[in-house]
């Protein structure tokens, strides 16, 4: 189609603008190494969270990956301090608990470098290099239990962060710090230590009770079999005395007859005139 008094017009007149565009957006593209190194990076997003956060990838977060592996990390590296941090700074919990309302925002705590520590080598409290502890955290950790903070550290505000006081534990979170002072991981090992130890004296105890009814019941039972034995005994006595006695009576009573007729016949021999009177009586 043509203008009046002109020439033909482009098909597409904003081309032009868009190839500008393309190329611009070319020029600030990510090198295919690192591009592989982010995607890296991404496959560690726990599960429940990789669900929630967005389609395509926010700046905020391409930074903070671009920035950790600037930081001298390898993919690798920073798969595990995602991983790692997910259950130790609390995150997991939280969002069991419905508390977690910024996925973006996690995504961007749990890869970027601590700002707690200025050893570039110190990963979360531990030397890279080293495998050990990181001394700089070490003395930061003993200074706050000693209510002393550094100095540079108390010009500008920050969250209040507090650190999981169990043993080999190096868990942190902000806000209030739990009475016993161990992060919900620690306390939850000690409260189930706790319950098996509960649970074991419940079973002692009802052991050792078991135990004591089954003696209770044999000492019992003893008791009735030593009560019938004492009866069979007293009865086959009983018996015995009752024979015995009859049987003594029968020779008393045969001594007495034998007695009585010794008796007569020597009064008859001295008395011959009763003979008569002893018949009439027989």
């Amino acid at each position: 189609m043509r203008e009046a008094g002109g020439s033909a017009a482009p098909a597409n007149a904003n081309a032009p603008t868009r190839r500008a565009g393309r190329a611009a957006q070319a020029s600030h593209r990510i090198p295919p190494a690192l591009a592989d190194a982010i995607r890296a990076v991404e496959t560690g997003w726990p599960r429940e969270l990789a669900a929630l956060l967005p389609n395509h990838r926010p700046a905020v977060l391409r930074e903070a990956i671009l920035q950790a592996l600037d930081g001298g990390r390898t993919a690798h590296q920073l798969v595990e301090r995602i991983q790692r941090r997910w259950w130790t700074h609390g995150y997991a919990r939280a969002l069991a608990e419905g508390q977690l309302t910024s996925p973006v925002g996690v995504a961007v705590a749990l890869v970027r470098p601590s700002a707690d520590c200025p050893d570039p080598m110190c990963e979360d409290g531990v030397t890279l290099h080293l495998d050990d502890g990181c001394p700089k955290c070490d003395q930061r950790r003993t200074d706050r239990r000693r209510g002393q903070v550094p100095g540079p550290r108390e010009k500008r505000p920050a969250p209040w962060w507090w650190e999981c006081e169990g043993q080999g534990c190096t868990a942190a979170s902000k806000g209030p710090q739990p009475a016993g002072g161990l992060c919900w991981q620690c306390q939850e090992r000690v409260e189930e230590a706790a319950a098996q130890t509960a649970v074991q004296r419940v079973s002692a105890t009802l052991a050792a009770q078991a135990e004591a009814a089954e003696e209770a019941a044999r000492l019992r039972q003893t008791i009735r079999w030593a009560r019938m034995l004492d009866k069979a005994y007293t009865e086959h006595a009983e018996r015995g005395r009752t024979a015995q006695e009859q049987a003594e009576a029968q020779r008393q009573a045969e001594a007495d007859a034998e007695q009585v007729r010794i008796l007569r016949e020597q009064l008859l021999r001295e008395h011959p005139e009763l003979a008569a009177y002893a018949q009439e009586q027989t």
